[in-house]
């Protein structure tokens, strides 16, 4: 169906809850599944006291044993209780090497890709060097985080050419809180810059947010917080509930070829 992925470019992240937080979002029939794909290794297990196996070295394995598709999740997805729901995980060893081993045979298009539904990868910080990159290259979205301040922008603006020559999907800058700027100012800032330093079409870029300071929807899907009766219609997690919908049209059919079309900036 498609595959969408989390990552962000500088400061403190955010990708691990962000990509929980989008998996929760995601409409039921998508089927969605979190894998923490993070080189750094996971927080999952940790933060929601789940196993350690079967993990992300296990679905690897079990690539190479089942034709493509979205059954290889079957014995490797853990459940994870939250809100008196379950949503379907593979974890990440804590340790980022095993994770690191693992990726070449994840980054193999129709193993996190699968046709029956929407695999969200949690990938880390962006780095050049990264063995992430083939799954980001593999997308049809790929969700970069960053706070709207210079720095962090001026961070994003240096990988923002490899980025759009790697992703063949949407790209989407969604702005995290604490930030100085609005999404239509971020939106000028990097349309200008492709067009007049990179000499690129702005077309492919959408920019969104930026998502709302929430404490007590970070703290539930962390695992630090219990979730009360109307966890879901939280700020967070109604803001990422709206980038679904934006980006539904991808998730629901993959592009041919290139980026998405057309220019989008949500406020």
């Amino acid at each position: 169906m498609a595959l969408l992925t989390v990552t962000y470019a500088k400061g403190r992240g955010g990708a691990t809850t962000t990509a929980l937080g989008v998996a929760v979002a995601a409409p039921a029939q998508l089927r969605p599944v979190l894998v923490e794909a993070d080189p750094s290794g996971g927080d999952l297990m940790r933060w929601h006291r789940l196993a350690a196996r079967p993990s992300v070295v296990d679905l690897a394995a079990a690539g190479r044993g089942h034709e493509p598709g979205g059954a290889v999740f079957a014995g490797v997805v853990q459940q994870l209780p939250l809100g008196g729901g379950l949503f379907e995980v593979v974890v990440g060893p804590a340790g980022g090497a095993q994770t690191r081993a693992a990726l070449p045979e994840l980054t193999r298009r129709p193993l996190v890709n699968p046709p029956d539904r929407l695999v969200v990868a949690d990938c880390g910080r962006l780095e050049p060097w990264s063995p992430v990159r083939p799954l980001l290259a593999a997308s049809d979205a790929v969700l970069v985080l960053t706070r709207a301040r210079a720095d962090e922008l001026a961070h994003l603006r240096e990988h923002l050419a490899d980025l759009l020559d790697l992703t063949v999907g949407r790209l989407a800058v969604v702005l995290m809180p604490g930030g100085t700027y609005q999404a239509a100012e971020v939106a000028d800032v990097l349309a200008r810059h492709m067009v007049e330093n990179l000499g690129r079409n702005p077309e492919p870029l959408l920019v969104t947010g930026p998502l709302p300071h929430d404490r007590r929807a970070a703290g539930v899907l962390a695992g630090e917080l219990a979730a009360g009766r109307r966890w879901r219609r939280l700020p967070l997690l109604a803001a990422l509930g709206r980038l679904m919908g934006e980006l539904a049209p991808l998730l629901l059919t993959a592009p041919e070829s290139g980026v998405g079309t057309g220019t989008e900036v949500s406020r």
